[in-house]
């Protein structure tokens, strides 16, 4: 083609490239910051027309502002050299890099300024430093939850770690109760000045977080965005995460062996961290230690508690003298029994009917006396009553020895103390003791004649 056959000159060439680039271009009058011309492009995405912009002053019909820009280049401008910057802007939601210059128009001191969309190239290097940054976050999760034997201490760490991770104000574990179907607050870490919420979160009905009953069965997080907008304000929901100044949230769910067993989450996250998976990555690792503290608390219970009638044990009765030795108490009542016969019950009927007796007189000291009740040895009680009148204590006295009276299969003896005076608790039970050994004594003696064996 010929340059002479061309019919456009090369002015409107340029203005038809300008004009349909992809970039955003436009020129302003340096001295009074009107804008002299805005490609398609601009008008497109700022979504005005040309005599909206044109002839307008640049920040208001570019920027929407009162005033000149705080971010403004113009004092920087030169014929000689591009300006390079980037820019987010908010209202669009998009990043650029800018190319700015300052030209000269009919004699006039103009700015030129081609902007370039690079939101996606910009989201995908903080897509990729997200990723870096969680798997490096998820490092630390896991090292703090197989580094410290304290299975509580290693979950509240782990939660200091994801909360802050987050900027978030609080981050939480909720664990569920299958035997009523509601949810408890068990572990929280907050930010500080914010006002810790567990205690008050306690036994909260499951049936009250349909939608996250919901998506959690799917195994998908739960998110709100924005607490006033999404939910219905006369909703369970909102009221209860209203009510703990809650805006926005994550909660994803925990899961072991194929059941919903709870969910963690955190309050008030910044919006940029909503979507950082950090939570579903954790919670397998959460679980693992969640299940290792029960464990834990079984084998506990276990070491404290007697394996046929769920009654304190020798161990933890030694541990709860230890403590009354350091404690002050008004008065202290101390009932010890021994089952009579038993040898011979099983001898004669075998040893489930002596398991029989025992559990027996087991859940009748625990109705009478409470939780303060130990199996010392194999025939051998002892209840313990602190803070007790000496007319109840003796009422409960008098109600064992009743059911002696009334019954023809199970018997035993007991020595009852009470004391409202500073004794030492070992002390009294030797008294109780003794008690109980005359007794034994002389329901022997009248048994048969005296051998001088119990």
């Amino acid at each position: 083609l010929d340059v002479g056959e061309v019919s456009m000159t090369a002015k409107e060439i340029c203005y038809e490239i300008i004009n349909n680039s992809n970039d955003l271009i436009y020129v302003t009058d340096l001295e009074t910051n009107k804008v002299i011309f805005a490609n398609k492009r601009l008008l497109q995405v700022i979504g005005k027309s040309e005599s909206e912009v044109f002839g307008k002053l640049c920040y208001q019909a570019l920027q929407g502002k009162d005033s000149p820009c705080e971010f403004c280049t113009n004092a920087v401008l030169s014929t000689e050299k591009i300006y390079e910057w980037e820019f987010f802007r908010e209202d669009l939601q998009q990043y650029f890099t800018l190319h700015d210059k300052k030209i000269i128009v009919n004699g006039r001191e103009c700015r030129v300024e081609i902007g370039s969309d690079i939101t996606a190239q910009v989201q995908e290097k903080q897509d990729i430093k997200n990723k870096l940054n969680m798997e490096r976050t998820l490092i630390q999760c896991i090292d703090t939850l197989n580094n410290e034997n304290d299975v509580n201490k290693a979950i509240n760490e782990l939660l200091k770690i994801v909360g802050e991770t987050y900027e978030g104000d609080r981050a939480y574990i909720f664990e569920r109760c299958e035997a009523d179907n509601t949810v408890s607050n068990t572990y929280e870490w907050c930010k500080k000045g914010i006002v810790p919420q567990l205690e008050l979160l306690q036994k909260i009905p499951f049936s009250s977080f349909g939608m996250w009953i919901e998506r959690f069965n799917n195994h998908k997080a739960r998110i709100i965005y924005s607490l006033k907008d999404e939910l219905e304000h006369e909703s369970e929901e909102y009221k209860i995460l209203g009510a703990q100044n809650i805006n926005s949230l994550i909660a994803a769910p925990l899961f072991n062996n194929g059941q919903l067993i709870g969910f963690i989450g955190v309050d008030n996250p910044s919006v940029e961290y909503l979507h950082y998976g950090l939570l579903e990555q954790v919670t397998s690792f959460i679980v693992n230690d969640l299940q290792k503290r029960l464990l834990i608390e079984k084998l506990q219970i276990l070491s404290y508690k007697d394996s046929l009638t769920g009654v304190c044990n020798r161990t933890s009765y030694i541990k709860y003298l230890d403590e009354l030795k350091n404690k002050q108490y008004s008065s202290l009542g101390v009932v010890f029994l021994d089952i009579n016969g038993l040898k011979k019950a099983n001898d004669s009927k075998g040893h489930d009917y002596g398991d029989y007796i025992i559990m027996t007189i087991s859940k009748l000291l625990q109705t009478t006396f409470g939780e303060k009740v130990f199996r010392i040895g194999g025939d051998e009680f002892v209840a313990l009553c602190e803070g007790i009148k000496r007319m109840e204590f003796e009422e409960k006295e008098q109600s064992l020895r009743e059911f002696v009276l009334q019954n023809t299969e199970i018997k035993f003896s007991l020595g009852a103390v009470w004391t409202d005076r500073t004794v030492a608790a070992d002390l009294l039970i030797n008294s109780a003791d003794k008690a109980m050994y005359e007794e034994k004594r002389s329901y022997y003696q009248k048994d048969r004649p005296c051998d001088g064996k119990l």
